[in-house]
């Protein structure tokens, strides 16, 4: 800090700094800038009761630290802001007295300074003393880590591994009447009673007892041979600053700066000539992250262990403002780009800072991102003009000056898009799932579908079911067994931004029939003559009558051609409550008048019919009816093609469903059920002509089959 002059004029005063004065100015620094604020004459007022400590503080040599707290500016041992003393305005009371003090630097609470390990080695077995005493270490198995400021030495227990970190002795190493010793901990444990770091009397031996150490639970320190043990604190899994200080009467431990055990003491630290173990004592079995080390021969204050609580270690000159930065709005948001910055030891990334004017400071409330390349996108803003900056960070990491400001007019911001509802419709053993559509300004470029029996869960790659395109409104969904389902989806933009998952939707889904067991009758066709369909399901008979056949090549070995008074008919099949009729089909090119051609199951206990045609007169594609349902299928089939007809009943969910070469065409509400006895029928049934169409593989189910189960039976034949 430069020298500053106190003058005191009467009742005027003046801070001057450098030779520069400014009257009723406090200087804020920060982020590598410097900004001036007017404060006034009435605002200069609330200096004077804290006058007489600053001045006191400057002939001892002390730094002067001024915060800015929520309601005013006032002298404070946790920091909001610091305020240089270089340029602070004051009004006092005092008669004209010049004062020319110096302060020390403010960089750390060096009086004393005995060792200090900074470890931004980053690699090797040794780490450097800072403080310019020679006390090196040496760590036989080192495990480098980010650290809580720069790099840092993580230590674990392990079988024939040894991570302590060994300071040899020296008798500067020994200070008895006063002492701290202090360090940033990020512990993994939390009660284990582990030493974090100890100074042995005479060895590494576990018989041995220690000058003064300090563990996740507890601190010790020997005068007289006498151990003065207290409680201290590790945050398991949190940066904290740990610090055991003496001054002849008091032993006393902070936490995070803040006092928390004082222990009366007296005489002198009884020392050997035992080393400095970080990372461990004896014992060795302390698991975490240690940081910025610092030994003093001088128990410091509060305030001094503060000031090391921000402050590095290793000196290190901030890195400079990146150059070039420029910004391109042609994609209607702000895209940034800049020149690398330079710094002695590296630069390790750049943090991007917003706001709403040219003139604003960078700040913790103004930084929008932390990136490690030279080009940033801005995300979802609202529309209007924003200024930018950007500063670079070094390896401790300390930020430079920032860079002079530029402004964007964003017209279409770069938001993620909103992921659409989700709606839940039970089926047995599958689900119907029907979404809204997705928002984005850009365009949508998929929809993830997620499933889980977890409440609440967060969707994964565990569980995603299936990406399917932005204009995909249905999905069926197979289910493996009995459960209460859970459904979210997330939307994907063509910039690649992924939503936030939409709304959980539930219901519980039976599970799916058994394809053997549901399975009544199936009739192959294979016979290629007579008037007699065998039934290829085991142990079972209900054989198929067949009326005035026309057997000819069918999709699998032989088929039957149907024409006017033509049929195949089964008689008494066992009683059914839902149902899957499903058959082969090849029709032909039909006449306007012509009647339709399929499979009927005849349901005696309700009166009404299950049936799947293949053409209708009135609408001319395939269409299932069911009492007074009728489910309509797309346009008329390609003449001498096969095709895969299948209609389903669930009488559990009152629904009725068409599939089309195994994929779900829709469903439709159907309460008319299917009770009792059935005959199952096929062909033109004694109706006008069908015109040689051809069936082949008639299956019947006494149960809804799924999705999935109708492309299993389409792909597999029958016998």
């Amino acid at each position: 800090m430069p020298e500053t002059v106190l003058l005191v004029l009467g009742s005027l005063g003046f801070v001057l700094s450098g030779g520069a004065l400014e009257l009723g100015i406090i200087e804020f620094e920060g982020y590598g800038q410097r900004v001036t604020r007017p404060i006034g004459w009435a605002s200069a007022l609330f200096f004077l009761p804290a006058l007489v400590q600053w001045t006191r503080r400057l002939f001892l040599g002390s730094s002067v630290v001024i915060r800015v707290g929520e309601k005013g500016i006032r002298d404070s041992r946790l920091p909001r802001e610091t305020i240089s003393f270089r340029a602070l305005a004051v009004l006092t009371m005092l008669a004209g007295t010049l004062v020319v003090v110096t302060p020390a630097s403010a960089q750390a609470a060096d009086a004393g300074l005995v060792a200090a390990y900074g470890m931004e080695e980053g690699a090797g077995n040794t780490v450097r003393d800072l403080s310019g005493n020679g006390h090196d270490g040496t760590v036989r198995d080192p495990l480098w880590v980010q650290g809580k400021i720069g790099k840092a030495l993580r230590f674990e227990s392990a079988e024939e591994v040894d991570r302590i970190l060994t300071v040899p002795d020296a008798p500067t190493l020994r200070p008895s009447s006063a002492l701290t010793v202090e360090a940033w901990v990020k512990a993994e444990t939390e009660g284990d009673g582990c030493d974090m770091w100890s100074k042995l009397l005479d060895s590494r031996d576990a018989s041995q007892d220690v000058s003064y150490s300090v563990g996740t639970t507890h601190f010790r320190t020997r005068m007289g041979g006498v151990d003065h043990v207290d409680n201290s604190y590790a945050a398991p899994g949190e940066w904290f600053h740990h610090a055991l200080t003496y001054d002849g009467e008091t032993i006393r431990f902070y936490g995070n700066g803040e006092l928390w055990q004082e222990t009366p003491a007296t005489g002198t630290i009884d020392y050997g000539t035992g080393p400095l173990l970080i990372g461990g004592g004896v014992d060795g079995c302390f698991r975490g992250i240690i940081d910025e080390v610092r030994v003093y021969g001088s128990a410091l204050s509060a305030d001094g262990i503060q000031r090391d609580m921000v402050t590095a270690v290793a000196s290190d000159s901030p890195p400079s403002a990146p150059g070039g930065l420029a910004v391109d709005v042609s994609s209607g948001t702000a895209r940034l780009s800049w020149d690398a910055a330079t710094d002695d030891n590296g630069i390790t990334g750049y943090e991007i800072h917003r706001g709403d004017s040219a003139d604003f400071v960078p700040s913790e409330r103004t930084k929008v991102a932390t990136v490690t390349e030279r080009t940033y996108t801005e995300g979802c803003v609202e529309r209007g003009t924003y200024f930018y900056r950007v500063v670079a960070l070094d390896t401790l990491p300390q930020t430079g000056r920032a860079t002079d400001a530029v402004s964007a007019d964003i017209t279409k911001p770069d938001c993620p898009p909103t992921a659409p509802t989700v709606a839940v419709q039970p089926r047995t053993g599958w689900a119907w799932l029907t979404f809204g559509e997705a928002q984005d300004e850009r365009g949508v470029k998929e929809i993830q579908i997620h499933r889980s029996t977890r409440i609440g869960f967060t969707p994964s790659d565990e569980t995603l079911l299936a990406k399917v395109g932005p204009t995909v409104r249905e999905y069926a969904d197979n289910v493996p067994d009995s459960a209460t389902y859970y459904y979210r989806t997330v939307a994907v933009d063509t910039a690649s931004h992924i939503s936030e998952p939409s709304p959980a939707v539930d219901a519980y889904i039976k599970a799916p029939p058994d394809l053997g067991t549901s399975l009544v009758a199936a009739y192959g066709l294979d016979e290629g003559s007579g008037t007699t369909a065998a039934n290829a399901k085991n142990g079972a008979y209900y054989p198929g009558k067949v009326t005035n056949p026309s057997w000819v090549p069918g999709k699998y070995g032989s088929a039957l051609a149907f024409w006017q008074g033509s049929s195949v008919r089964v008689a008494g099949l066992q009683s059914f409550g839902n149902a899957t009729i499903s058959a082969w089909v090849k029709p032909k090119p039909t006449a306007a008048n012509d009647d339709p051609a399929g499979i009927s199951l005849w349901a005696d206990g309700s009166q009404k019919a299950l049936s799947l045609w293949a053409h209708d007169r009135f609408y001319g594609g395939p269409v299932i009816k069911h009492g007074y349902s009728t489910l309509y299928g797309h346009a008329a089939l390609t003449g001498d093609r096969w095709v895969h007809l299948a209609a389903t009943y669930d009488g559990d969910q009152n629904v009725t469903c068409l599939y089309v070469d195994g994929e779900l065409f829709r469903c439709v509400p159907d309460g008319n059920g299917l009770r009792g006895t059935a005959d199952l029928s096929a062909g033109g049934e004694g109706w006008n002509s069908t015109n040689g169409t051809v069936i082949d593989e008639i299956r019947a189910y006494d149960a809804a089959l799924t999705p999935q189960q109708i492309r299993t039976i389409m792909n597999t034949p029958i016998g």
